[in-house]
């Protein structure tokens, strides 16, 4: 059996002989956050009270990561590198991933599960466990970690009951739009949100969070302006069990927002392609303050249809594009989307005309429904027009309408200006929306989590009339019918 060495002080010893009902810890990349995580497991199946009836200890606990081969990769090879095989009983490599631990009085069962998505809640729902582990906790989505805080309630009370039930999880820096991110503070939250969305950026009481020190210390130039190297900082968790040179080869060749994110521990933006919209600035097109809906002045909202909806509720104003919100669906088809944005429209724009435009494949039947998701929007009273122009859903031109209007300027001020609580878009629009090629070589904005809202800005967009401005077209709502043929006068012979 592998043995690790938790120096007490750290946050790591902290993390694993805490016993919050809800413990996360966040740190660099080799910092023992998994293995710690592990421990802490085997200590509450040994502390777990015995069983009146038998005497045996009983627990059971749900390992979860985000994809099926990084759980078989990672997950599970450091569990048994923790706990083998040849001490802690047979592992199950069958369909049904799970280790029966029996030495002693403990008898532990984990289950280790994939799931990553919101309708992958109904797996979690088929079980009881006394605590259940997050491993790489930035690729989570609260969903998930909600409907865990229910599952908790093994052993029956008939076995003594759990005599500690909760959630732990670790991971390294998340992204800013993750929820963590916003919980902990480690993103500013908006100004001018009212109570009810303040919750969303607020730690809850008796959560723990443990936040390890960055595994380096930087190096600056006399202006402290450029970085001109690393050294391993003496003060992070888990050095003793790393070789010497484990951090100064993770650094080669590695751009520094990486570095920052998984060795330095801040949150930061990892663009992993070229952003779509590489004119895009946060500085530039982000406004400091939450952008309040204008009364009485007409809103465009516009939609991106599918399994993952998104809408995007634009007031083009004074030759000005103020983004004001985002509202994100996941899981979900029409039927429950669209009753959202009707709500929202009424709780936020009470009084202004409304105008919606949405993806052309939104006039598609499905194969379970006979009505399409406009038939859908359109049943609630929300009747969703094609983006004029649009043909063949062009991305070329969809792309290019949301560039050009990010690139022109009025007054001297962007006329693009975006809420900062629209955070999904934001980082889309920052660089996690970004080109790929595809079969044939082509590039193209990739398809994921992102995409689905920086898809319906583009058209509302072009439902505003950016794509003719584009063009350098008058926008139609600027048209007017003007006299195209005159009456003649008459050839007819008069007396």
């Amino acid at each position: 059996m592998t043995v690790y060495k938790f120096i007490g002080g750290t946050e790591l010893a902290k993390f694993v002989t805490s016993s919050n009902d809800f413990d996360v810890i966040e740190g660099p990349l080799g910092s023992g956050k998994t293995v710690g995580a592990c421990t802490r497991i085997m200590r509450h199946a040994q502390e777990q009270v015995k069983s009146p009836v038998d005497g045996f200890r009983y627990t059971r606990f749900a390992v979860v990561r985000n994809t099926h081969p990084d759980l078989k990769r990672t997950t599970i090879r450091t569990w048994l590198d923790c706990f083998p095989e040849a001490t802690h009983g047979r592992f199950n490599w069958g369909q049904a991933l799970m280790h029966k631990i029996a030495f002693g009085d403990v008898r532990c069962e984990v289950d280790f599960m994939a799931l990553d998505r919101a309708e992958d809640v109904s797996r979690l729902r088929s079980g009881e466990y006394t605590g259940i582990y997050f491993n790489e906790l930035q690729y989570i989505i609260k969903e998930l970690v909600d409907e865990a805080t229910s599952r908790l309630r093994y052993p029956k009370q008939e076995h003594g009951g759990p005599t500690w039930r909760g959630v732990i999880a670790d991971m390294n820096a998340p992204d800013e739009d993750h929820w963590t991110a916003k919980m902990t503070g480690r993103v500013d939250m908006p100004a001018g949100l009212s109570d009810e969305e303040r919750v969303e950026y607020e730690w809850p009481e008796g959560w723990g969070y443990f936040l390890q020190p960055p595994a380096l210390v930087e190096h600056w130039d006399e202006r402290h302006e450029v970085v001109t190297g690393y050294s391993i900082n003496p003060a992070a968790d888990n050095i003793s069990n790393l070789p010497a040179d484990y951090y100064q080869k993770q650094i080669k060749g590695k751009r520094k927002d990486w570095i920052d994110s998984r060795l330095m521990v801040r949150v930061v933006l990892v663009v992993e392609g070229s952003p779509v919209w590489p004119m895009f600035r946060r500085e530039v097109h982000v406004a400091r303050e939450v952008l309040r809906p204008v009364k009485g002045c007409e809103v465009v909202v516009s939609l991106d249809f599918g399994r993952s909806p998104a809408a995007t509720f634009i007031q083009p104003i004074n030759n000005r594009i103020l983004i004001q919100n985002e509202l994100i669906g996941s899981n979900e088809g029409a039927v429950t989307f669209a009753p959202k944005v009707q709500r929202f429209l009424a709780k936020h724009y009470e009084g202004c005309p409304v105008r919606f435009y949405g993806d052309p494949k939104g006039n598609d039947k499905t194969q379970t429904s006979d009505q399409s998701g406009v038939d859908v929007f359109r049943g609630h009273g929300m009747v969703v027009q094609n983006p004029p122009g649009l043909i063949n859903n062009n991305i070329s031109m969809r792309v290019d309408t949301v560039a050009h209007a990010l690139n022109e300027m009025y007054d001297g001020t962007p006329r693009v200006r975006i809420s900062p609580n629209c955070r999904t878009l934001i980082v889309g629009m920052a660089g996690r929306y970004f080109n790929e090629r595809d079969e044939v070589g082509e590039l193209k904005p990739t398809k994921g989590k992102y995409s689905h809202v920086c898809d319906a800005l583009q058209y509302g967009m072009i439902g505003i009339g950016e794509g003719r401005r584009m063009n350098n077209q008058s926008p139609l709502a600027d048209l007017r019918p003007v006299q195209t043929w005159k009456r003649n006068k008459s050839m007819r012979r008069v007396s």
